[in-house]
């Protein structure tokens, strides 16, 4: 495990690294002096043409080659992993890392690392099941494509690390932990060959000069915690238009992107240039509260729309403008300090970041593994937990990857949802039931009822099957032209696979709308019956199972 590992590590590192390489060697031959994420030293046309264009592009893509069965970015990573579901074909993969290189190129509000999990964690899937490996020991890999594909992209193999065991796993397993921390040193090492002094963001020495910044900086956290929710919930919204063709959503995100770049080039793309602009030097608060505002909405509908790219490098940009917006203000609010904006960059990049991944370790590991700087440790520590508890408490906001998992699986928590995978339907289908046809004869119910079934389902010449209590049936069988295919007590039933597991039968069950359902030996034959359940069946299970922890 820890070989593959390594080797998991190194595919994600040069994947990571080959998003930045294309970006960097091909936006130059667009005009002179463009570089990295610089699209502002584009010629203005551009600015609307090259976002239109791309989204035209992708959106044609996306529908003639993706369908229901080609999810992408982190939230499928995690569903995959939470739900014990490990096959992540390459196929998604390719397709994803297609259309983010296409977004990236074309001046998409999003970045790079989202995508960057999705395909090294498809490479650690892969080559689990490549070694037949078990269900569990792919899942680690999974979380080791993860963290190298984080370490590689900001060269922070501890945060990569956390990153794994605080989204991805959702728990700190110490019999997984090796093969994690070896991918995410392997990610760095890629990111260190390739780009040696080349980090993402130049970041000076920076501190927190006064104990009187404090409760600025915990105000702070307040504002920023109330940002992330903001962020969060746009998205979620967003994503709500998932119906509309995805031709038109891109073209609208185009449209949209374009028209605002013409006046504020500096939407497009990651925006890391920016940041790194306002650790270097003062920006004016009335662009960076405008550029806050104008980034997030866009970051945040774009990638909702349908944009194939991620989340993760725009919460860091918007906490990076944040902070210096805030900065501004602080500074102008306290007297006597010398701590200069940067400081609050820093800071409201790790407190957005936190917030809206609802994963405050992560932000925190990859606050000092980029500043190299523990003198800030008191701050950040202090700016995270406010946003966090801001954004979850006060504004009950989840974490902006489990808002869409939560929605797949019908609403249910994540505890629920992630117990209930581990167990097969057959763990409570019941087989006090009997079959019949919808137009058996009186004699032939009776003495069905003889053998005292709790239930009866009721099979209407193999289009749908419906279900009777014992009690109802004979109730029924009082009333003068019984016909068993119209009985009114009657509830509607669902066929669920043999294969499902507890999880997929509620999915199911919600579905239809429906609360009973009937486990069948193979799809081509459901009139083979081998259980019964219930709604109630299930949550009983796992309630009865908790209780004895």
């Amino acid at each position: 495990m820890a070989l593959l590992g390594v080797l998991v590590g190194i595919i994600a590192g040069l994947i990571t690294n080959l998003f930045r390489f294309i970006l960097e060697e091909t936006l130059p031959y667009f005009g002179n002096g463009l570089h990295h994420d610089n699209f502002e030293a584009l010629p203005s046309a551009w600015h609307f043409l090259l976002p239109v264009t791309g989204c035209i592009v992708i959106g044609q893509i996306l529908y003639f080659l993706a369908d229901k069965n080609s999810p992408m970015g982190v939230s499928y990573v995690i569903d995959k992993v939470q739900r014990f579901r490990t096959r992540m074909p390459i196929r998604n993969a390719v397709l994803q890392f297609v259309t983010a290189s296409l977004a990236l190129l074309s001046g998409g509000s999003c970045g790079r690392e989202g995508p960057a999990i999705h395909i090294g964690a498809t490479s650690g899937c892969a080559l689990g099941r490549g070694f037949s490996l078990p269900n569990n020991s792919i899942r680690t890999l999974i979380a080791a494509g993860s963290a190298a594909a984080i370490s590689a992209a900001f060269n922070t193999p501890i945060a990569g690390v956390i990153f794994a065991m605080e989204v991805i796993l959702m728990e700190y397993a110490v019999s997984g932990l090796i093969p994690v921390i070896v991918a995410a040193v392997s990610g760095a090492v890629i990111t260190q060959a390739l780009y040696p002094g080349e980090p993402v963001f130049v970041i000076t020495n920076v501190s927190m000069e006064s104990l009187w910044q404090i409760p600025w900086v915990i105000v702070m956290g307040l504002i920023i915690g109330a940002l992330a929710s903001g962020f969060v919930k746009l998205y979620g919204y967003a994503t709500s238009f998932k119906q509309v063709d995805i031709r038109l959503r891109l073209l609208i995100v185009g449209l949209v992107t374009g028209s605002v770049a013409l006046f504020m080039p500096e939407v497009l793309g990651t925006g890391y240039d920016t940041v790194n602009t306002a650790l270097q030097e003062n920006m004016a608060l009335s662009f960076l509260l405008a550029l806050l505002i104008m980034k997030g909405v866009l970051s945040a509908a774009g990638v909702g729309l349908g944009l194939p790219g991620g989340l993760i490098g725009p919460s860091l940009v918007l906490g990076g403008i944040a902070g210096a917006a805030l900065g501004i203000i602080g500074e102008e609010i306290i007297s006597g300090t010398d701590s200069s904006t940067p400081f609050y960059v820093l800071i409201g990049m790790c407190a957005m970041m936190g917030a809206t991944l609802q994963a405050p370790l992560a932000a925190l590991m990859a606050l000092l593994e980029l500043s190299n700087n523990p003198g800030i440790v008191l701050p950040a520590m202090l700016i995270i937990v406010v946003a966090n508890i801001t954004s979850s408490e006060i504004f009950k906001t989840r974490s902006i990857f489990m808002n869409s998992i939560i929605a797949k699986a019908g609403g249910f928590s994540p505890d629920l949802s992630r117990y209930l995978s581990r167990y097969g339907i057959g763990a409570v289908a019941s087989r006090a039931f009997e079959l019949l046809k919808a137009d058996s004869e009186e004699a032939l119910i009776r003495e069905l009822l003889d053998a005292d079934p709790e239930w009866v389902v009721i099979d209407h010449n193999g289009e749908k099957k419906s279900l009777v209590s014992q009690h109802s049936l004979k109730e029924a069988l009082k009333t003068p032209g019984f016909d068993l295919g119209s009985l009114e007590a009657a509830h509607q039933v669902i066929a669920v696979s043999h294969q499902a597991t507890l999880l997929e039968a509620m999915e199911i069950l919600a579905e239809n709308n429906a609360t009973y359902g009937y486990v069948h030996l193979h799809s081509e034959n459901r009139n083979e019956i081998t259980g019964l359940f219930s709604q109630d069946d299930i949550m009983a299970f796992y309630k009865g199972s908790d209780s004895k922890k």
